[in-house]
């Protein structure tokens, strides 16, 4: 039964056991406030995953959701919430539903009701990091996303220390040379001035409000106080715990200043001052912080293989990586990325015992079948699909991610690594794995800078870049082309026997099923699997 009703505008609560749209089977209560209520719900067509949903009604007809929904779907980012399903209000019922990913854990508000002592400053900054990449992603959409309600009650913090910045209920998207928001919205304490006048708001607003709110993390609760200076101007004042530096002091006043101008100008600069506190935690702190302060702490870890020309094999390497990892002990969940030409369904070894095995063959969705390999290796392979909406494989996909946070992650992107899509999830791989092959007929030199740049963002991020050469093989070039690696391949792969391969192919079977290109493939790509098994133990 579908759970609807609405009587005098007075939301009613959903009882335990009702199914909302034929698939979520309603648990519990979670959350209940003025704007609705929030539900714990089981996904009756995801084996029962967990889910969060929230319902408010509609006034006068009106979407109360409408635009928070539209905002959400079409983002895809580790510290925002993951939008799964939406229930537009019913024309005579008036309620409606946003379905978004469980977060176990509870909001920054509540820790601090819990904890007298407040939040250590290792904390302190491994929170305002994840925060700031979140922001700094809603900043850079297309047409900037500002939260504008940065506040206790709207930051999530799982036991491990993952962050998700919640509610968007009053975002708006920045309107160039708009003086002033339709309406005076925030919490006080944690608005920028700005706000309060229901001037024009934009990406600075969101430096405040992250400013307020490390400062009340800091301080364990206090508000920001403004005084007159010399020149008759409010500027905040500061009072911080002795243990806190007075160079985190300074940066947030730099943050909170009334005046726009007088703030950090992008989140990328407070991003930048932040991680400067990270490592002087990580040089000076004795014992470990209990919530990692490495940046992949919380998301699942991600190995990305790529191709630099079309043809250069990711997919081929991406594949044994998996089964190589797998046979490690490694639990690895392998993908095929949304935006690639379907290919692992009838590459991936399948005989007819797979289809008599429980669980080992399974549709999850109409873009994505999952196969198992022994008990380590999970394949989610895309299906052709005409017409595919791009935002739903998105949102899709990162919520396969998140299921399988506690396996290796290794996504085939092919050669489809060049759209904005595709260059979010690798900002965000801890290793890329770039394949080059000797046909450079096919390199251009934009393609390696465009790598190199991607490089060099994932260094700042704690992760790397690895170049490996495929289809090696002696030639009287073969010194020039590794040359033209911008830095030495971690691994050479040798060039295969194709009648070999082929008939391992055709066979149903995978290279590494023959004994000779098994020992031949593991005597390359070892040094690859040795790297990533150093970071996921």
């Amino acid at each position: 039964m579908i759970a609807m009703g609405l009587q005098n505008a007075v939301l009613p609560a959903w009882e335990q056991g009702m199914i909302l749209g034929g698939r979520y089977r309603i648990a519990r209560i979670i959350g209940q406030g003025g704007m609705g209520i929030v539900y714990a719900a089981h996904d009756l067509k995801l084996g029962g995953t967990l889910r969060a949903i929230k319902v408010t009604s509609a006034r006068s007809g009106l979407s109360a959701f409408s635009d928070e929904a539209h905002t959400l779907m079409n983002l895809s980012h580790p510290n925002l919430p993951l939008i799964t399903d939406y229930f537009p209000p019913e024309s005579n019922q008036g309620l409606e539903a946003l379905v978004m990913d469980y977060i176990e854990g509870d909001t920054i508000a509540g820790i601090m009701a819990k904890t007298p002592a407040g939040f250590p400053f290792s904390k302190l900054v491994h929170i305002g990091l994840q925060l700031c990449s979140a922001l700094h992603y809603l900043h850079n959409q297309p047409s900037a996303i500002i939260h504008r309600d940065l506040k206790p009650s709207n930051v999530m913090i799982d036991s491990k220390g993952h962050v998700k910045l919640i509610d968007f209920g009053i975002s708006r998207r920045y309107k160039e040379g708009q003086m002033f928001d339709t309406v005076k919205l925030g919490t006080l304490g944690f608005a920028a001035p700005e706000q309060q006048a229901g001037k024009q708001s934009d990406t600075r607003t969101d430096i405040y409000g992250l400013g307020a709110l490390l400062y009340h993390m800091a301080s364990n609760g206090a508000g920001l106080v403004n005084e007159l200076g010399r020149e008759g101007r409010k500027q905040p004042v500061l009072q911080l715990p002795k243990d806190i530096p007075s160079s985190f002091g300074m940066m947030l006043e730099r943050m909170v200043q009334p005046n726009p101008e007088q703030r950090y100008q992008s989140m990328t600069e407070v991003e930048r001052a932040l991680r400067s506190f990270d490592s002087h935690i990580r040089q000076t702190e004795k014992e470990p912080m209990r919530w990692d302060s490495s940046r992949f702490d919380g998301n699942p870890p991600i190995i990305s293989v790529l191709s630099v020309t079309p043809g250069a094999g990711a997919t081929m390497l991406a594949i044994t990586m998996a089964m190589m990892l797998g046979r490690k002990g490694i639990p690895v969940t392998a993908l095929e990325y949304y935006g690639v030409q379907p290919e692992w369904v009838e590459l991936l070894p399948y005989s007819k015992k797979d289809a008599k095995e429980p669980g080992l063959i399974a549709g999850i969705s109409e873009r994505f079948i999952q196969r198992r390999s022994g008990k380590n290796v999970n394949w989610l392979a895309l299906q052709a699909e005409e017409g595919a909406n791009r935002d739903q494989d998105a949102r899709l996909f990162q919520m396969q991610l998140q299921q399988n946070r506690h396996t290796v992650n290794l996504i085939d992107f092919s050669s489809s690594w060049h759209d904005q899509h595709a260059m979010f999830w690798l900002k965000q791989s801890r290793h890329v794995i770039a394949v080059g092959d000797p046909f450079i007929a096919k390199w251009q030199v934009g393609q390696i800078q465009k790598l190199m740049k991607l490089g060099e963002e994932l260094k700042t991020r704690g992760g790397s870049l690895h170049f490996a050469a495929n289809k090696d093989v002696r030639f009287r070039g073969r010194r020039e082309w590794f040359a033209l690696f911008p830095e030495h391949p971690i691994s050479a792969i040798p060039l295969l026997p194709q009648d070999a391969v082929l008939n391992m192919l055709w066979s149903g079977k995978w290279v590494t099923d023959h004994s000779v290109l098994d020992y031949r493939l593991s005597r390359a790509i070892s040094k690859i699997c040795e790297r990533i098994m150093e970071g996921w133990k």
